[in-house]
């Protein structure tokens, strides 16, 4: 075989093989984040981003067009609605319905992560809020309890 042929056989090969990598990379990327809708009933003013939302039902989804790194929660009327940027982050155990995770310092509470049913894989928000900068500025800690929904 002359070097010319080794060097094209060598480069399909590993052309081949990468390609395979990335696509069974990329198909279970797609499969570990939040792919329905997550309604929930939260009985306490919550913020998210810069948003602080009234008690209330709400839907979370993932924005279209954002690659999974952003969200939107919206209220069941329309009316109230803000986006988020998230990642992806692992719950302890596996929720057998929806869970939101939120950080409470005294009464304000901040949404941390949502995750599906039945999939331990969920979101987390990337940024915290200015409100809760400010409060771990003065020295608060948070405590984090999970709210699961029934759907």
């Amino acid at each position: 075989m002359t070097k010319v042929r080794r060097r094209n056989r060598t480069r399909m090969v590993w052309l081949t093989a990468s390609s395979f990598f990335v696509l069974t990379m990329g198909a279970q990327l797609s499969n570990a984040q939040i792919t329905n809708a997550v309604k929930a009933n939260i009985g306490h003013r919550f913020t998210v981003g810069n948003a602080t939302l009234p008690p209330g039902h709400y839907t979370f989804r993932m924005l279209q067009g954002s690659d999974m790194t952003a969200m939107t929660v919206t209220s069941a009327d329309g009316n109230t609605s803000a986006d988020f940027l998230v990642r992806e982050a692992t719950a302890p155990s596996t929720p057998k319905h929806a869970e939101l995770v939120f950080d409470r310092y005294g009464t304000h509470e901040f949404l941390a992560k949502i995750f599906e049913g039945n999939s331990k894989i969920g979101e987390a928000v990337v940024e915290p809020s200015r409100e809760e900068l400010r409060l771990q500025k003065q020295g608060q800690h948070p405590v984090e309890h999970t709210e699961e929904q029934q759907q």
